[in-house]
């Protein structure tokens, strides 16, 4: 993924079989999720207090975005009849993962909503109190930069599902219009017809 989203700037890094590409998009990769490990070790309430919220969500969401690309898969390769397979466990995924994702962003409720929850905090912070579970002004500036990284990280994996969804509506429908087979499978592996 992130390979093909440099890629629109950079078209050349979209090129799977190079193995530069490979290790620039698996260490960036690697680097966004160590940033959490190692926060973890040096702030209390950072690195398992920011993934954790996130880790539910997020694994639910990539087996919606997995789904979807096997529907896709089986439009492309005209076995549609079989599609309700994968689309009815999508569906359900990509209904109750983008809610939760969009309540854990915008709920006005801070129990809930990473925003409120960062609002809540900043508004103490700037009355000069102190909230549970901090204990001093800066833990607290910790809270809200945690809160609002955990609110960029949840609607970007929300803009991901839509996405996917999106795209694997236009791409099944192409299929639907498409008189042969676009996808073949060869050895366990679907690809591209010629």
């Amino acid at each position: 993924m992130i390979q093909d989203l440099v890629g629109d700037v950079a078209p050349a890094f979209r090129a799977t079989e190079s193995w530069t590409n490979n290790v620039i998009g698996s260490a960036a990769a690697c680097a966004f999720w160590g940033y959490f490990l190692y926060q973890g070790v040096i702030d209390p309430f950072g690195g398992i207090w920011t993934l954790w919220p996130l880790f539910g969500a997020s694994n639910q969401m990539l087996a919606a975005i997995a789904l979807i690309l096997c529907t896709v898969i089986l439009f492309k390769m005209k076995r549609e009849k079989f599609a309700w397979v994968t689309l009815v466990p999508s569906v359900w995924l990509v209904v109750c993962t983008v809610t939760a994702g969009l309540e854990k962003v915008a709920s006005p409720d801070p129990k809930v909503g990473f925003v409120s929850h960062a609002l809540r905090f900043g508004e103490a912070i700037a009355a000069g109190k102190i909230l549970a579970p901090a204990k001093t002004l800066d833990e607290m500036g910790r809270i809200v930069f945690n809160d609002y990284v955990d609110a960029a990280l949840a609607a970007v994996f929300v803009a991901i599902v839509i996405a996917m969804v999106v795209y694997g509506v236009i791409s099944a429908r192409k299929a639907l219009h498409s008189s042969k087979s676009t996808t073949v499978e060869i050895g366990g592996a679907a690809v591209a017809a010629e």
